[in-house]
């Protein structure tokens, strides 16, 4: 049996460590001041890095962009990475936070979910809608699970029995549910990752250009 999986690194687990870490809620602040120095003319006839080099108004400049191009760069990077977020935000499935991956996430069915919860959890899993993701839920001794409820029809007064008798059915059944969900809307994973990709690269040029400047002037000044 061949089951469905995109590459992880599109995948919803994939994008939250480029679009939502502490670095991103950081530098999506950005844009709010930045706006507000970019388009503001002084400042930005004022914008300079030359002295940071150590090189006087007489010396060739040792930058490969001027002042106005780094802070450009540095405003449209952070609001590339502020939609980065902003989409992750919208769009990201609500598991994610609970859990960082599909062992995590079977422990906490174990612990927490009720019985109506894992009624509704197979219940999609099982549908005609469902992608299947993984074969160790939808193979069983080498033959194809049917797609059949075994949950459904427990009352939540008899938990501890249907965790007793089908323990192992619903750890599979999570972490096939878990999978599921960090396939889901796919155009909004790729917009959030191409977003972010962009924005650090956007913002990784102006650094990158003060540092070879700083340090030529070290080694050659």
């Amino acid at each position: 049996m061949k089951t469905s999986t995109d590459w992880k690194g599109v995948r919803w687990e994939s994008v939250k460590g480029v679009a939502n870490n502490d670095f991103t809620r950081v530098v999506a602040l950005i844009p709010v001041a930045g706006y507000l120095i970019l388009f503001n003319d002084e400042i930005a006839a004022m914008a300079s890095f030359d002295s940071l080099a150590g090189v006087g108004e007489a010396d060739r400049s040792p930058f490969f962009l001027d002042g106005l191009t780094k802070l450009r760069l540095v405003f449209f990077g952070s609001l590339f990475v502020l939609c980065s977020f902003l989409i992750y935000r919208l769009f990201r499935p609500g598991i994610l936070e609970a859990s960082k991956n599909d062992l995590e996430f079977s422990e906490l069915v174990r612990q927490r979910y009720s019985v109506y919860e894992l009624v509704q959890m197979e219940e999609h899993v099982h549908s005609e809608t469902w992608t299947e993701r993984t074969a160790a839920f939808w193979m069983v001794l080498g033959k194809r699970r049917p797609r059949k409820p075994v949950v459904s029809g427990y009352r939540p007064d008899v938990r501890v029995h249907m965790f007793s008798k089908h323990g192992d059915y619903i750890g599979f059944l999570a972490r096939e549910w878990w999978v599921g969900m960090m396939h889901t809307h796919r155009p909004a994973r790729i917009s959030s990752l191409v977003f972010g990709a962009g924005g650090y690269a956007m913002l990784a040029l102006p650094t990158l250009d003060i540092a070879q400047a700083v340090l030529q002037q070290l080694f050659t000044g």
